[in-house]
């Protein structure tokens, strides 16, 4: 399977009142549109979430207006052009079924098939426990014998819903499950989403792309062919995807993201974000290791605007001057940021990822199926339970003398009952019941936390030390907590005394904080926060692999490599609030910033890609330190070294 970059994912969701569509339409000049714009691969439109097919179908609803095998032209062009071509179904949604099928469609428990807003998309989902389940295996397969060309299929939508429908309740007793028991109904719906994609599995075949745009990826193992991250971040938040990738880039298949070029949501045919803002995302994914996809909605009389692929052009010309460096090129990272089996990602591991961005620190996220003696440190956020297999994987690591950052109920027992590893050397006491409490710092953090009684704004537990653990913060608690006392509500809570306990404790290289530090670093952007994560880190990490100078806190750098190269990606470009959404419309300049890589001794030379101009360099203390150039935006530094 080809390596998919430089790739459009083309959204043409129709309305069946539109008498001309269709009328302008050129395959021809649409192929060559995307070629012009370096275009490689695109996910294009067989059948849309109104229901309506874009060829000539024996099983579907072809859109009324249709009047030629729209799909089939797209594809025989595009392989004239060396364009890859994957056949989009959305299979979640299909209005035109829904209503001409009531039972085919998720009953909810209020027992509506039409809920939500009804200008929008999920106002009624289809179900798969139902005849429609046949209905759109049908039409894939249709797809797949009719099209051999195509390079695989995209199924959109896949949405786990409960569903009361009479046939699901049937399902459910047949397996001793219960329709009254709400977790019941909602593994049965996965149940059957997953029997579906298996059938669906087979029907594509192993040589043939698969995506299934919904599920977790722990749910798609062994049906998935690559991975997808769907974000438009001006709506989304700029947070999604640098967690996503963290994680998604260690499941051993390739990974790009899958941006857009909407001001506001999919759909936004009017809108076309900065070239900066593009860019952006683009660099994001660079500087994460992997390609990227920008979404577009083509227009049902018009085709593609050739507005949004002059930009599209001219961003994916200056990707492709930088893939000698980034095809096929991986993530370093020091860090291991720890998630439950399965990959589910929570508001801690955004606050996690923001965080180790702005102090500069390199990560993967990982869970307790991964290597973890490939990292440094292993960071556990807020609420990462220790299961056997993990208890086993920590207390090798430590044993090998590894750093442990521990947070709020992560490193206890699934029962949580206490830490599950005796390397702790800490005691959990309980739930923290303070709901406004502090802390002081003990140790000398060079001024960047505050000496005085710092704000802990996510309680969790109450945390003792024990024989072989100090404290490096104490945790100080208020006269009384906010409430409703009858009288007051107290929202006035200044600290009232030292409650004989650590805020944030130390045993060896293990470190615990009592409270959420991450998800309170993504609600509240507490800079004490940070910077005592930042003081942890210096201690069990005093020799990271990229270190930097003079570099804001609103850049992003990482470090990829491949082959005897390492890339230090430097992006400057970052958001700002206007109104409700985030947008970036300029491009930030750095002077005078430096960084420096890990383990000089063999490198060869330093340069900026992709025009190979040297840069000065010298060797300190086992580091290559590099002074950047002017850089507008982004900048790529390339060391290159010796083979040894």
């Amino acid at each position: 399977m080809r390596l998919i970059k430089r790739a459009v994912h083309i959204d043409f969701h129709t309305m069946p009142d539109i008498p001309d569509f269709g009328a302008h339409f050129d395959a021809k000049a649409f192929a060559q549109t995307l070629k012009d714009a370096r275009v490689e691969y695109i996910n294009a439109f067989a059948k849309c979430n109104i229901g309506f097919a874009y060829y000539p179908t024996e099983i579907g609803v072809q859109h009324p207006h249709l009047k030629f095998d729209m799909f089939g032209e797209i594809l025989e062009e595009c392989n004239n052009e060396g364009i890859g071509v994957t056949a989009y179904f959305n299979v979640g949604l299909d209005h035109e079924m829904a209503r001409k099928h009531r039972d085919w469609t998720v009953l909810n428990k209020e027992g509506q098939v039409i809920y939500d807003d009804r200008s929008a998309n999920f106002f009624r989902n289809m179900c798969f426990h139902s005849e429609y389940r046949g209905y759109m295996l049908g039409m894939i397969r249709e797809v797949v014998e009719k099209y051999p060309s195509i390079e695989g299929v995209f199924l959109d939508c896949i949405v786990v819903r409960p569903c009361y429908g009479n046939e699901c309740c049937e399902g459910m007793r047949e397996r001793g499950m219960d329709p009254l028991n709400d977790e019941d109904v909602l593994a049965f719906a996965k149940d059957s989403i997953l029997d579906f994609c298996r059938e669906v599995k087979a029907i594509v075949g192993p040589d043939k792309f698969l995506y299934l745009n919904g599920l977790e990826p722990a749910d798609t193992e062994g049906l998935r062919t690559h991975n997808e991250i769907e974000c438009l971040p001006s709506g989304w938040s700029y947070d999604f995807f640098p967690a996503q990738v963290a994680y998604a880039r260690n499941l051993g298949q390739q990974t790009f993201y899958m941006t857009g070029r909407f001001n506001v949501n999919w759909g936004d045919f009017g809108g076309l974000k900065s070239k900066a803002s593009l860019l952006n995302d683009c660099w994001d994914a660079l500087g994460n290791a992997v390609p990227t996809s920008i979404g577009d909605h083509m227009h049902p009389r018009d085709g593609l605007d050739p507005a949004v692929y002059q930009v599209i052009g001219e961003i994916y010309e200056e990707l492709e001057r930088y893939e000698p460096w980034t095809d096929y090129a991986k993530a370093v990272a020091d860090i291991g940021i720890l998630t439950l089996a399965g990959g589910k990602l929570d508001v801690c591991h955004n606050g996690a990822v923001r965080m180790l961005g702005e102090l500069d620190y390199t990560y993967d996220i990982i869970d307790e199926r991964h290597d973890l003696s490939k990292y440094k440190v292993i960071l556990l956020p807020d609420d990462v339970r220790v299961t056997p297999a993990l208890k086993l994987k920590l207390e090798a690591f430590a044993a090998a003398g590894g750093g442990i950052i521990s947070s709020g109920h992560s490193g206890l027992n699934p029962e949580g009952t206490a830490f599950a590893l005796d390397a702790w050397n800490m005691a959990y006491e309980g739930e923290d019941t303070w709901n406004s409490s502090y802390f002081r710092m003990l140790e000398d953090t060079d001024g960047e936390v505050p000496d005085m009684l710092c704000g802990i704004y996510n309680q969790s537990i109450l945390l003792q030390t024990g024989e072989g653990s100090r404290s490096i913060a104490d945790y100080y608690q208020p006269y009384f907590n906010r409430q409703w006392d009858g009288f007051h509500g107290t929202f006035y809570t200044p600290p009232d005394r030292y409650a004989g306990r650590p805020a944030v404790a130390r045993s060896g290289n293990i470190v615990q904080f009592c409270f959420a530090i991450f998800t309170s670093y993504m609600e509240y952007a507490v800079n004490a926060h940070k910077y005592m994560v930042k003081y942890c880190l210096q201690q069990l990490l005093p020799e990271p692999v990229l270190k930097c100078e003079g570099i804001p806190t609103t850049a992003r750098v990482t470090v990829t490599e491949k082959d005897q190269l390492r890339m230090i990606h430097i992006k400057l470009t970052h958001p700002e609030p206007r109104g409700k959404y985030n947008v970036i419309e300029d491009r930030q300049t750095l002077h005078g910033g430096v960084v420096y890589l890990k383990g000089g001794e063999h490198v060869e030379r330093v340069y900026l890609a992709p025009t190979q101009e040297p840069l000065a360099y010298e060797l300190k203390d086992g580091y290559i330190r590099i002074p950047l150039p002017i850089v507008d935006g982004y900048a790529m530094v390339v060391a290159e070294f010796k083979q040894v």
